[in-house]
């Protein structure tokens, strides 16, 4: 049986505009290649999975395969090929967590001497360069300091500041940033809807809460979820996703978090014994707690937008947070936080933590500053200002900025049709997500108040037949076309496929398709073929 792949491998970037959330390395990279402006060497930093091996393979190819007119690598070819499966003979990927001795430095240093033999470039990509040992960084740096014309180095480190600054001082750095939520959750629709992964919208908020930013982390949460829950098109339950993660049931573990916010040790303990009693992980009702207290914190403090947690759990946890203060809601998530559970504990260990995380202790009282005296500034900082000295002014809130993601450069039915699809994103009302399906159309154009929807295989346009089975769907749809087209157009749906029987056969492409009978609901004007007017070229 041959192997198969591995979701976070398949789904590698290969392209810069392949690699997400982090556009302002991948635009600064694109540019200089295409200025022929590229560095002897870089240094990527940021959190594990974000990004810094899948760019550093992209320069490489883009250095070696060619460019295309967007500036991308091209991606086919025997070079590209050989790349991204690390056969590439000029790509010299190198662990320094297992190589990290002055021997192995030595061998690249010697072997950069040496002309590419596939290539115009060699490319050298230290990962983990952080592991590497004195001796060994300061063979390097003879390296960085006189490198080959050839030759490009990309060090890659999850811990910059281990890296020597002389080192450092002698690279192009980027930091790659910790992805949002909403990034992780984004390409996980994508996923999803290549993949034939049924799971509920809340199942991929919370695998983006546990993988922290980490894009490769998510993508292997998703297809442990696929493989425990997802057989033969099983849809994936948030309780299915919190057994997996260790969160526990739902229920019991915001029965737990109330029961501590408001102090009620009797109820806390029953929770925790009657869990223990059924056989059920503390461990997961630890952890689902914890998650809880934190969802109410950050609803305390005002920060919605991050707690992603259902609608129940967010309003049970907002009235629990409004009859304590923070220091509270802090004292019981240290407590629990330090609890040290193992797999086969008694119910006395979280007992414990619990009954620490409910009784706070008292804070110690300081004693009072005395007031100023008339003609005397305030108190600042335990020292009286002089008389007659300005008041310090308050500092003003930071303001916080989102700055928009650049995109790439799009024709104008390209961008049009990305609103559409981008839009329903997030849109599923039976089994698949509609953004992902539509953005498998060819971007349209609408010729004579008409719009034909032609899919590029033929299981997303069944996808997408499904979908619009639903009313829902179909309103969706219709609004969001009707935003970025204008009202009244007709709608034609075809694929490859069809096109290609209905040719054959000499039969209507797809006007008696279930599409169109959903059209029709939707109050749309079906067009035949024979009525369409066809398009130029």
């Amino acid at each position: 049986m041959a192997a198969r792949q591995v979701l976070y491998r398949k789904w590698r970037p290969l392209r810069f505009s392949d690699v997400v959330g982090q556009e302002h390395v991948t635009s600064t990279l694109r540019r200089a290649v295409q200025t022929d402006r590229v560095a002897h060497a870089y240094l990527f930093t940021g959190p594990r999975g974000v990004g810094k091996t899948s760019t550093a393979r992209i320069l490489a190819k883009a250095l070696n395969a060619g460019l295309s007119e967007s500036g991308e690598p091209v991606i086919e070819g025997e070079v590209a090929e050989a790349i991204d499966n690390g056969s590439f003979m000029d790509m010299i990927e190198i662990d320094a967590a297992s190589n990290r001795g002055i021997n192995d430095i030595r061998g690249l240093r010697d072997g950069a001497q040496f002309q590419p033999v596939a290539g115009q470039w060699k490319v050298y990509i230290i990962d983990e360069v952080h592991m590497l040992t004195e001796p060994a960084f300061n063979a390097l740096l003879k390296t960085l300091e006189e490198p080959p014309p050839h030759v490009v180095m990309i060090l890659a480190t999850t811990d910059a500041h281990k890296v020597p600054a002389t080192i450092v001082s002698r690279c192009q750095r980027f930091d790659f940033k910790r992805l949002s939520n909403e990034t992780v959750i984004d390409r996980l629709v994508d996923i999803c809807g290549e993949e034939e992964i049924d799971a509920e919208p809340e199942v991929l908020s919370l695998i983006a809460r546990t993988a922290w930013g980490s894009l490769r982390d998510a993508e292997n949460l998703l297809e442990q979820l696929a493989v425990s829950y997802g057989a033969g098109g099983a849809e994936i339950t948030l309780e299915n996703a919190r057994d997996l993660l260790g969160l526990g049931d739902t229920s019991s573990s915001v029965d737990l978090a109330s029961s501590i916010i408001a102090g009620d040790t009797s109820a806390a303990l029953t929770v925790i014994n009657r869990e223990a009693a059924r056989g059920a992980d503390l461990r997961s009702l630890r952890n689902g707690t914890v998650d809880a207290i934190r969802t109410a914190l950050l609803t305390k403090s005002g920060v919605d937008d991050a707690v992603g947690q259902p609608e129940e759990v967010r309003e049970a946890m907002g009235a629990a947070a409004r009859q304590v203060n923070l220091e509270k809601l802090l004292h019981a998530l240290t407590a629990l936080g330090q609890a040290q559970l193992k797999g086969d504990s008694s119910p006395l260990e979280l007992e414990l933590a619990v009954l620490n995380a409910i009784n706070m202790p008292e804070p110690k009282v300081v004693a009072a500053t005395p007031a100023a005296s008339p003609g005397q500034a305030p108190v600042a900082n335990g020292h009286a200002a002089q008389p007659g000295a300005p008041a310090a002014a308050p500092r003003p809130a930071p303001e916080r900025e989102r700055t928009p993601e650049p995109r790439q450069n799009l024709s104008p039915d390209e961008e049009t049709w990305r609103k559409v699809w981008d839009g329903l994103r997030r849109t599923k009302f039976r089994r698949w997500y509609l953004g992902p399906v539509l953005s498998n159309v060819i971007p349209p154009k609408p010729v004579d108040n008409q719009i034909t929807l032609r899919f590029k295989s033929r299981s997303n346009r069944d996808r997408f037949m499904e979908e619009m089975e639903d009313p829902r769907a179909q309103t969706a749809l219709r609004t969001a076309i009707d935003r970025e087209y204008g009202p009244g157009l007709a709608l034609k749906t075809s694929s490859p496929h069809e096109e290609a029987e209905a040719a054959k056969q000499n039969a209507p492409a797809a006007s008696d398709s279930p599409l169109v009978r959903a059209a029709m609901a939707m109050g749309a004007q079906v067009v035949t073929d024979e009525e369409a007017k066809p398009e130029d070229g």
